[in-house]
């Protein structure tokens, strides 16, 4: 198996008459935002049919964060100098269920609703990756590194069942524009609780009594310009050349020998990775796999909590604790003045077009 996409994104948006153009729903951040500041709840906005949660700090240069399962979008109150007034975060599900351009698509599509002013992407980060199960990577790997970068660091996780440290990963170029990860995923997402890319690496031929490997690339809008990729379209149109350099110009891994550096081959494990080139095609499972993966999440959290509270309240049985759950809820809708359909179908919306 071997596969490959885009993980992260993250982007700008150029708004003309921004101010003008959003005011109306600025106002509105606003007023959430204060509220949530003076009461410690934060509320949540439906928009085009997506609800929103308005949280109560921003980040530099931008007053207003709102989140969704599939994004985060930040907004300036004003416009700015040197950055772009909109800055937005896909999460890894987002983009897996949908593809990067299938899910910039029906962002994009969501945004219009706020505004009918022209506006303009501009990429500031992304992270493309290949995982495979044919490949192991080990920590003697890490000596035949060959990088341009200046910093490589190994990486460890406690193994399951296991004496010592075992190893699953290394780093290379931490705190630059461009850093390279090479990792066990399969490892990974027993922390993560993305169960939902075992499917995904079942359609793509995954063996599973093999781990999955993946090598990532986290690109900064300084290394993306050098690659004249200023836009979502630009990327797309220039992966493959992309994914050619990194693996073949930035970084490589080889078979260490007596011969200059230059000379020593490439191992067999990196001519896999350098040849990735299925791209990944989305499909309606993979969506509804990643609302399972965020449900299983929630359960997991949900059982953590209930026991907690039957210790607390020494109750003695799971049908006691879980009256309590009921009736805490129903005192909390009816201090918000709602029904129990009524937040049930607004939780409901945080994932972009559910249905």
């Amino acid at each position: 198996m071997i596969l490959k996409g885009f993980d992260t994104l993250e982007f700008g948006l150029n708004v003309e008459s921004y101010e003008s153009s959003l005011r109306p729903h600025l106002d509105v951040f606003k007023n959430f935002k204060e509220e949530a500041q003076e009461t410690g709840v934060e509320r949540t906005i439906i928009l085009n049919n997506v609800s929103l949660t308005v949280h109560r700090t921003g980040k530099r240069f931008y007053s207003y964060r709102l989140s969704c399962d599939d994004f985060t979008i930040f907004f300036a109150d004003k416009e700015l100098k040197t950055n772009p007034p909109v800055f937005v975060h896909f999460s890894s599900g987002y983009i897996w269920s949908f593809g990067l351009a299938g899910a910039y698509k029906n962002f994009a599509r969501w945004f219009e609703s706020l505004t009918d002013s022209y506006y303009r992407n501009q990429v500031s980060r992304a992270d493309i990756c290949a995982d495979s199960d044919s490949i192991t990577f080990r920590q003697i790997d890490s000596k035949g590194v060959i990088t341009r970068a200046r910093k490589k660091e190994d990486c460890f996780v406690s193994g399951e069942h296991m004496d010592g440290r075992k190893f699953s990963g290394f780093r290379v170029g931490t705190g630059g524009p461009l850093l390279a990860r090479i990792y066990n995923k399969t490892l990974e997402i027993k922390k993560s609780g993305k169960d939902w890319f075992k499917q995904i690496w079942r359609e793509h031929g995954w063996n599973e009594d093999k781990d999955v490997w993946r090598v990532e690339f986290q690109l900064r809008r300084e290394i993306l310009k050098e690659f004249a990729i200023d836009t979502i379209d630009d990327l797309l149109e220039k992966e493959s050349g992309l994914w050619a350099y990194l693996t073949r110009e930035w970084f490589t891994i080889r078979q260490p020998s007596r011969d200059n550096v230059s000379r020593w081959k490439i191992k067999r494990k990196w001519s896999v990775i350098q040849r990735a080139g299925m791209e990944y095609e989305a499909s309606p499972l993979t969506r509804e796999l990643v609302k399972q993966g965020s449900l299983k999440q929630l359960l997991d959290q949900g059982r953590g909590i209930l026991l907690s509270v039957a210790a607390i309240g020494n109750h003695d049985s799971i049908e006691d604790t879980a009256k309590l759950f009921q009736s805490w809820t129903e005192i909390g809708l009816d201090k918000k003045n709602t029904s129990f359909q009524e937040e049930k179908e607004r939780r409901r919306k945080k994932f972009l077009f559910n249905d």
